[in-house]
């Protein structure tokens, strides 16, 4: 799983590298969205392997030394954990960690309770956790060191700017859609290479200047477009 999401974040980022090469902004941020959500499946997959890792580890532990219950509690909440992070990237992976953790229960069962207390039951959660943890910040860690950084398109912010526009628009009226001056924001960074100038993107759309920032608010918020 994890080669094949390398293998796509591979093409989806050379696409993004041609689309700017063509200087084809909007179609280069797009594929960088879809690289950054790749990378993010990346992470669950590998911080899942890495605890799943401990867990055969601590089972080889318990085998070797004959303490079995003493590692069930904490590697029966590994498993459980590692579960529900992979229900909805790998679900017939988690479906058989489901049918694993089953069994480590009733192996709990038929051995008998040996972890009475509280205290005793705290600590083998936080050991469980500690571990769940660990295998994620590892997991980030090879995503950097595994893929390139993604571009990020530069948005200027600049009051003073009166750069000649290459497309023009009439001006909107004060009761213009938020999606209209929406769309007409998202032109004028095509149009300018990226580059955002408040003033003249106001006035080349006709709108009031904190207008066109609340433009640029949701064109961040809904990821087409990076702001710096």
């Amino acid at each position: 799983m994890a080669i094949k999401i390398q293998q796509k974040d591979q093409e989806l980022f050379e696409r993004c590298t041609g689309a700017q090469v063509n200087n084809d902004l909007a179609r280069a941020q797009v594929f960088a969205n879809e690289c950054a959500e790749v990378r993010k499946i990346y992470h669950i997959v590998v911080s899942g392997q890495l605890a799943l890792e401990q867990v055969i580890f601590k089972l080889d532990m318990a085998l070797e030394f004959g303490e079995v219950m003493d590692y069930m509690k904490p590697i029966a909440g590994i498993v459980a954990e590692t579960k529900e992070r992979l229900h909805n990237v790998v679900p017939h992976i988690a479906t058989e960690l489901g049918e694993i953790n089953t069994m480590l229960e009733d192996l709990n069962d038929e051995a008998g309770p040996v972890l009475d207390d509280t205290v005793a039951i705290q600590s083998t959660s936080e050991d469980a956790k500690k571990v769940l943890e660990e295998s994620s910040v590892i997991a980030q860690e090879r995503v950097s060191q595994t893929f390139p950084k993604l571009p990020e398109l530069t948005l200027e912010h600049s009051s003073t700017s009166h750069e000649p526009s290459s497309t023009s628009h009439e001006p909107l009226p004060a009761t213009a859609g938020e999606t209209e001056v929406d769309r007409r924001v998202y032109e004028y960074i095509k149009t300018h290479q990226g580059n955002l100038h408040v003033s003249d993107a106001a006035r080349i759309i006709g709108v009031p200047s904190d207008r066109v920032r609340e433009a640029l608010g949701r064109l961040e918020s809904e990821g087409r477009v990076v702001v710096e």
